[in-house]
């Protein structure tokens, strides 16, 4: 049998009504094309469903331009290997429908045998893609989770011996009138009963221990989180605090939204190397958001907007995944302890980023109605 011109798509020499009949009721999405794997001679209903597309506008056209792949030069170089059947082994593209919505095809390639025309079936595995994606992204946040119990009870056990030391010199030294003294003393005090804390809510990251949530001012919270961090900031960085007048109470636990906001601070600071601002402010969601879990209750939230030099489309994308950093390995962790922060709390976090812009991440809490 011939092959089809690719000249004129309406001059085409048509398959044989027999291979039409089989392809047509074939429910996996298939194209038939030319002898060169460029043209669509024929695409059935499911392809058609698939692609967003008209049979008029596929017939004829390119099977590249169908699938409209992300445009990058291995991609496009992937997909035409596969057309040509230099691939017949198959291949997965991240491909496009008409709409503009993204899945993962998976192209399988073959010579109609006693004919020129290439049979190309194209198989939407983004489920399949993201069950894989979710797993290891599990068996990373697992591996987070051992490496943190480890490193929280070896912390603890330093720390132990800190607060011994300085109990003993504040019954030494607890009467002595020198300022510098009492000042050392009750900040070592203070910093002591920090660590403390921060090495029980490392604990109960590790071990998935769900926190106890009450009705939190989130407006107190972060007027008190910049008047405690905002002096330890390098001096490049200057901090601002926003609050949003008669905010509704947020459903969560003080101690780990703020060490959620240490975390998401300390990356925005090192991701500013000029000086810049990091902005903390809450925001409300009215009822009705579709958006949320429960839309009829609202929701409030935190936004932590920085000046810095922000994150690429993949980078953004993976931030929130364990030992994921765009600086030097051994760094991205913090990220992805919020987002084991804010699960725990049922809550969410969100990062909005791209180069030369900075980041905002935006931690979000039901509302107290």
């Amino acid at each position: 049998m011939a092959s089809p011109r690719t000249d004129d798509p309406a001059s085409e020499t048509r398959p044989d009504p027999g291979l039409a009949a089989l392809l047509t009721a074939s429910p996996v999405p298939a194209l038939l094309l030319d002898a060169d794997g460029d043209r669509i001679v024929l695409a059935n209903a499911s392809f058609l469903a698939l692609s967003g597309r008209e049979a008029g506008e596929a017939i004829g056209g390119r099977a590249a331009a169908m699938l409209r792949p992300d445009g990058d030069r291995e991609t496009c170089a992937t997909l035409k290997a596969a057309l040509t059947g230099t691939r017949p082994e198959g291949v997965e593209i991240l491909a496009q429908s008409r709409s503009g919505a993204t899945y993962w095809a998976q192209l399988l390639v073959a010579t109609v045998p006693g004919t020129d025309y290439r049979l190309a079936q194209v198989v939407d595995v983004t489920r399949r893609r993201d069950a894989e994606g979710a797993l290891q992204l599990s068996r990373q946040r697992e591996a987070l989770g051992l490496l943190t119990n480890s490193v929280a009870h070896e912390f603890n056990n330093f720390l132990q011996i800190l607060i011994g030391y300085i109990d003993g010199l504040k019954r030494r030294l607890g009467d002595r009138e020198e300022p510098f003294i009492q000042r050392a003393i009750l900040r070592s005090t203070d910093a002591a009963e920090r660590a403390t804390i921060l090495t029980r809510q490392l604990l109960a990251f590790s071990r998935r221990i769900a926190p106890d949530v009450r009705p939190v001012d989130l407006n107190r919270l972060i007027e008190d989180f910049g008047a405690r961090v905002g002096p330890t900031l390098p001096t490049r960085v200057d901090l601002a605090i926003r609050p949003h007048p008669g905010l509704a109470p947020g459903l969560a636990n003080p101690t780990q939204v703020e060490l959620a906001l240490t975390h998401i601070v300390a990356n925005a600071c090192e991701a500013m190397p000029q000086p810049g601002r990091i902005v903390i402010a809450t925001f409300a969601v009215p009822p009705g958001d579709r958006g949320l879990q429960r839309p009829g209750d609202g929701a409030v939230g935190i936004l932590v907007t920085d000046e810095g030099q922000g994150m690429s489309p993949e980078m953004s994308a993976r931030a929130l995944a364990p030992f994921i950093t765009s600086r030097e390995a051994g760094r991205g962790t913090g990220l992805a302890i919020v987002h084991g922060l804010m699960k725990r709390q049922n809550g969410t976090v969100s990062i909005d980023s791209k180069l030369g812009e900075g980041s905002v991440v935006r931690l979000v809490f039901p509302a107290v109605v």
